[in-house]
């Protein structure tokens, strides 16, 4: 963090480009070799940041490595409500902001025969839609599913979506 401090995320370091997404990776890295929630912290910091940034970079892409990160560390040190890091209501929150389709409209759609009549953007939808509920089942033992049992019907469908 100290090093951060004076520093803008995504933006060029001492006058050079920098790698912020390697960075962050790195960070998120030594998180998970070390269990370590400041450190997690810090890439959960930088991956928000990046994901916020302007066209250039990918928010979907910068958030679904913040949250699998979420995840890996909710399973392996326990569901914290509140917690910055270990609440599972923060991927659910994400889930929900990817889910602009009703359960509902979302099974219909993937009925369709032919995929090839489906929009892009809607298999694209459909497929952020999918990498959250990939994500939220690998702490589906921490509670989350239990408080949203909407979720239940969503991780069925889960496997049928593209």
């Amino acid at each position: 963090m100290a090093w951060l401090d004076g520093l803008s995320i995504g933006e060029p370091v001492g006058g050079e480009n920098f790698n912020w997404d390697g960075f962050a990776f790195t960070v998120a890295a030594r998180a998970k070799t070390e269990r370590s929630v400041p450190w997690a912290h810090l890439a959960l910091l930088v991956y928000g940041v990046l994901a916020e940034r302007p066209p250039g970079g990918d928010a979907h892409t910068f958030m679904l490595s913040a949250m699998s990160l979420r995840a890996w560390m909710i399973k392996e040190l326990g569901a914290r409500d509140g917690d910055a890091v270990l609440d599972p209501d923060t991927i659910f929150r994400w889930f929900q902001d990817l889910a602009v389709f009703p359960l509902e409209e979302a099974a219909r759609i993937v009925a369709t025969p032919d995929w090839r009549t489906i929009p892009i953007e809607t298999l694209l939808k459909l497929r952020y839609i999918k990498s959250a509920l990939n994500t939220l089942s690998h702490i589906s033992d921490s509670g989350v599913v239990q408080k949203h049992p909407e979720l239940a019907e969503w991780l069925q469908l889960r496997s049928r979506l593209p």
